[in-house]
């Protein structure tokens, strides 16, 4: 080999590796998992022994570049499969309004007994980290079969129980208020209070007992993460590194509150180490 051609070999060595490792990240963007919890409450009602929630988070049809809006057919098509009881959206539903038709008809696919309610996140908001964006006109919610739940509650009989879904706004940007929705809540011996939001930190302005769960986002597990050994969760997280809430469960003073990964994905149509999900949980007696 002569000198001249080895850097030219090496460059091409090292654009083919970019390019695959390019082509993972956009693959692990549309991987897809389904993650299963059974969700043990003390004097859980019977009625309500096995109602199965699905929770799908941050969306973001309509971000640019991505390939969100085939990565939503893909959960909404698992959520199918699945047959849930209720069907929850945990806010950045959209970013801007370029596909929201496409996003009605995919929203109207999905399957639930007792509903599909959402609350909005900052990006539906038009709250967004790098760029300026409107917010977005979501009135459309309705027509597709998706209850909106701006600082309320919304009771569901389920036999001789009762489900109580309640959604808090955008907390972060001035939208939210915890006061009304704590006001609401049924604190009756056969209801189950479970609460939405974007932002987990709403969690902070609950009390103990208030809820048996809190739903929430934002955070999207990290979306590109490398692993670290020593730091917590073992990987390091490019999106929110100092995010308090990061993904999966915790215990807020007594709350139990729930983080997805979500999706979507945002600004960048990447993933590494943290692939999109949609979680099911189904409540079990103690």
């Amino acid at each position: 080999m002569t000198p001249t051609r080895r850097p030219q070999r090496a460059a091409a060595a090292l654009g083919a590796a970019a390019a695959l490792s390019l082509c993972y990240l956009l693959y692990e963007s549309q991987w897809l998992r389904v993650v299963e919890h059974d969700l043990p409450l003390a004097g859980l009602p019977p009625d309500l022994e096995g109602f199965t929630i699905v929770q799908l988070s941050d969306l973001h049809v309509g971000s640019r570049p991505s390939f969100n809006l085939r990565t939503t057919r893909k959960a909404i098509a698992a959520t199918r499969r699945i047959g849930p009881d209720l069907v929850v959206l945990t806010g950045d539903l959209v970013t801007g309004e370029s596909r929201l038709a496409e996003l009605y008809d995919e929203l109207r696919r999905l399957p639930a007994s007792r509903g599909v309610f959402a609350v909005l996140g900052n990006h539906d908001h038009g709250h967004m980290k790098l760029v300026k964006q409107a917010a977005a006109d979501l009135s459309g919610l309705a027509a597709a079969g998706v209850r909106l739940l701006v600082n309320e509650c919304v009771a569901l009989p389920v036999g001789a129980a009762t489900l109580q879904v309640c959604g808090v706004d955008d907390v972060e940007h001035g939208h939210g208020d915890v006061a009304p929705v704590r006001a609401a809540f049924d604190r009756g011996p056969a209801t189950v209070r479970l609460l939405l939001s974007h932002y987990a930190e709403a969690a902070a302005h609950l009390a103990p007992g208030d809820v048996a769960l809190v739903l929430s986002g934002d955070t999207h597990g990290g979306q590109i993460c490398l692993p670290v050994p020593g730091v917590a969760g073992g990987r390091i997280m490019f999106s929110q590194p100092r995010a308090r809430f990061r993904e999966g469960f915790y215990d807020e003073d007594g709350t139990l509150v729930y983080v997805s990964r979500g999706v979507g994905t945002s600004f960048l149509p990447f993933r590494l180490l943290c692939r999109p999900e949609i979680g099911v949980f189904r409540l079990r007696r103690a």
